[in-house]
């Protein structure tokens, strides 16, 4: 997939996740939704992995060097508050839940992003 040269910062972050969700499964991981609403964030991947569930966020950049210094904190309490209030329907069994970043840069002109995942950084126990 060529990288989405001049275009709005949408389908940028779009083909970002799409090129996430790609490795993440690739590499494991069971997909179970995107862009995945909830009243304390949206989730821009919800997988699993084992017994773990997993919210993923993505930051898809061209001129930044390191895209997931951009998720700070309250970003990740938001997901963590959405990933408890899905457990009991989605994972009932999750004994983790956890909120990973991965990173997507795409430089100008090449035709493969750069992906980086930071697993497991954000873990909190279920409770």
């Amino acid at each position: 997939m060529p990288p989405p040269e001049r275009t709005r910062r949408a389908e940028l972050g779009a083909a970002g996740e799409e090129v996430a969700a790609a490795w993440l499964a690739a590499h494991g991981y069971a997909v179970l939704a995107k862009n995945l609403r909830t009243k304390a964030a949206e989730i821009d991947i919800l997988a699993s992995s084992k017994r773990i569930l997993v919210a993923v966020e993505v930051k898809t950049r061209t001129w930044h060097a390191a895209p997931e210094r951009l998720v700070d904190t309250d970003r990740i309490d938001r997901l963590h508050r959405a990933l408890a209030g899905l457990k009991s329907a989605l994972a009932p069994r999750a004994t983790l839940l956890r909120v990973d970043v991965i990173a997507v840069r795409w430089s100008p002109g090449e035709s493969k992003p750069e992906i980086r995942h930071f697993p497991g950084q954000f873990v909190r126990r279920s409770t």
